[in-house]
């Protein structure tokens, strides 16, 4: 969970497997572009990502 809140809300750095002193190395890989595409995400915020993804955007 603190994984998770690290890349999303760009909290700092994370507690256990992905503390100040570690690195997320032992998450699966998919976990890591799970947590890359939330990183993304909570980066740009989350309504332009969903403007981007919308059709109709795209179309006008």
């Amino acid at each position: 969970m603190s994984a998770t809140a690290s890349t999303f809300f760009n909290i700092g750095p994370a507690f256990g497997l992905a503390g100040p002193l570690a690195s997320y190395e032992p998450f699966p890989r998919s976990t890591k572009v799970a947590m890359t595409l939330m990183m993304w995400v909570g980066r740009i915020e989350i309504i332009p990502v969903l403007v981007l993804l919308t059709p109709s955007y795209w179309r006008g």
